[in-house]
């Protein structure tokens, strides 16, 4: 039985892209590579912390790392006759590919779906679960994300590249996320689109959403950029949408 660091489990709707509503169980991964200047999940980077939180009828600690049955024992208290899916999200559960497979796998065969949300780090860790999963959220970092250093980016924009293409190829419904900011531009969307013009995907502009203080209120794009990114995309994807995070304006995790 495989064990892992998860930072919390809960049931909640989905704040962002297509699925937006639709009632979900998340298992937030610890840990991430990534150090987006906009993370609104900064306290999940901790790879290893001490205990997961769990809410539910009451808010329980429990140790790390935790053993997959018991993941799933959360899973089977958290459902809901409304529940969509499992929600694989993070921190980046693509840093804990065996115990995500098993998890995902026991999940299959609880007759439960699966929703990935990855930043596409690890195409080679994506591969390896790929088979488990029945939706797949995959971010594109911009530059002005400051993911990674500069000679880091297009190692990880060839990952997430090929992760999006492997979710496509396994027939899993695909969804393509890029967060937005002011000033974007038009010609770093223009290229991504002309990369993903032939496949089959949903696309997702996400005008980055400011929460808490108003001292970054600057970086929040304007309607008539998100009006012209959508149009450049548009001309080479058939299904692109402008969503932002809907659970920050519902107040909800």
């Amino acid at each position: 039985m495989k064990k892992g660091y998860i930072t919390e489990i809960f049931s909640s709707f989905q704040g962002e892209g297509p699925y937006a509503g639709r009632r979900q169980i998340f298992i937030r991964f610890a840990g991430c590579p990534l150090s987006c200047f906009y993370c609104d999940t900064p306290y999940a980077r901790d790879p290893t912390p001490g205990t997961c939180t769990v809410f539910g009828n009451n808010e329980r600690f429990i140790e790390n790392p935790m053993p997959a049955h018991l993941v799933i024992e959360f899973v089977k208290e958290l459902r809901t006759p409304d529940l969509h899916s499992i929600s694989y999200t993070g921190g980046e559960p693509l840093l804990s590919p065996s115990f995500v497979e098993e998890i995902a796998k026991a999940a299959k065969s609880m007759h439960l779906k699966n929703f990935i949300e990855t930043n596409g780090c690890s195409a080679r860790a994506f591969a390896s679960v790929a088979g488990y999963f029945d939706f797949a959220s995959i971010d594109i970092k911009l530059r002005n994300h400051r993911a990674v250093e500069e000679k880091d980016y297009d190692r990880l924009y060839s990952n997430a590249m090929e992760c999006i293409k492997i979710s496509v190829d396994r027939g899993i419904e695909t969804i393509v996320k890029v967060v937005v900011i002011k000033n974007t531009a038009v010609e770093e969307i223009e290229e991504i689109c002309r990369d993903l013009a032939d496949l089959n995907i949903k696309f997702v502009l996400q005008p980055v959403t400011v929460s808490g203080g108003r001292a970054q209120i600057d970086i929040e794009p304007g309607i008539k950029e998100l009006f012209a990114l959508s149009e450049t995309a548009g001309l080479f994807l058939p299904r692109v949408m402008v969503i932002p995070q809907v659970h920050k304006f519902m107040r909800i995790r």
